[in-house]
């Protein structure tokens, strides 16, 4: 039978078409203008009209740069962060759920109650920890005389590897399931690991699947750690930073002079555009697993 249409459910679509044009917008008007040259888009007025103006994506793609190494850097970052935060993520929240042991439920608040710091305040005590570790970038055993980890691949890749939030996820994700499945397994005569990586492993994809996500997208964004710890190494700098510092040389990478002419904010677009789309696709491709892990995890009979 067909839904019967109504005027409230005539309003539920309007309300979501409207947001999403609202939400859209920001995205459409920087792809819109990516294709404009700078008199076009001074021409504008709420949105951009695209002249199929090239010259900007062939500046930024032939441009003699480090794109290519940057984005190798970032997938590095984005590989090792799924990876590692990600095995931590399963083991503890296979503990905090399965395991029964005296002071579980304390440590566990206490891990919460992290998260209620932002994380800009770590930066100051984890540079000062990086900088001086012993024995690494020309310190000593005290950890004084160099720069330590800092403009160096560990400042990239020491930081963050507990992630309280994907260790709660996880842990309300091992809840939803019954335990039938791991007793069922025992009996069979299955160990812990067995048991994690053939009965729970498939059960997680959902909830894995959002931590990708969020991981993707969090490390493809990250800018403001890799300006503090790699400024000065152009080698090991991720996308955002790469791309960031292309934003402010736009007249140098068309073969303009610099200073001669205004703010060219089609290339700023333009690398705005590239640099969002690798987010876009992987959301696309796990959308749908992304969905069922918000929603919470549910076993279909």
């Amino acid at each position: 039978m067909s839904r019967r249409f109504t005027f409230n459910r005539f309003l539920i679509y309007a309300i979501l078409i409207i947001g999403s044009l609202v939400m859209a917008y920001p995205l459409l008007f920087g792809i819109a203008a990516s294709f404009s040259s700078i008199e076009a888009y001074n021409r504008s007025t709420w949105f951009p009209v695209p002249d199929l103006y090239l010259e900007n994506y062939i500046a930024l793609l032939t441009a003699q740069s480090r794109i290519v190494l940057w984005v190798v850097n970032t997938v590095v970052r984005i590989a090792w962060y799924i990876l590692v935060p990600g095995v931590i993520a399963v083991l503890c929240g296979y503990v905090f759920a399965r395991l029964d042991f005296r002071g579980r439920d304390t440590v566990f608040v206490l891990l919460l109650s992290s998260m209620m710091v932002p994380g800009i305040v770590y930066f100051v005590p984890t540079y000062v920890m990086l900088a001086r570790w012993p024995l690494a970038g020309g310190n000593n055993a005290l950890g004084q005389g160099g720069h330590g980890f800092i403009n160096e691949w560990p400042a990239l890749l020491i930081p963050g590897l507990v992630n309280v939030f994907y260790i709660f996820l996880m842990r309300q994700t091992f809840y939803s399931i019954a335990k039938d499945f791991e007793e069922a397994a025992r009996v069979d005569g299955a160990s812990t690991p067995q048991i994690l990586a053939s009965v729970y492993l498939p059960m997680l994809k959902p909830a894995i699947t959002v931590m990708i996500i969020f991981q993707s997208v969090a490390i493809w964004n990250d800018y403001l750690w890799p300006l503090i710890v790699t400024g000065g190494n152009e080698a090991i700098w991720p996308v955002a930073l790469g791309f960031q510092r292309i934003m402010f040389s736009a007249g140098a990478f068309k073969g303009q002079q610099v200073g001669t002419v205004i703010t060219d904010y089609p290339f700023a677009f333009t690398v705005a555009t590239v640099a969002t789309l690798p987010t876009v696709v992987v959301f696309l491709f796990l959308q749908r697993y992304f969905v069922e892990g918000v929603q919470g995890f549910a076993l279909k009979g």
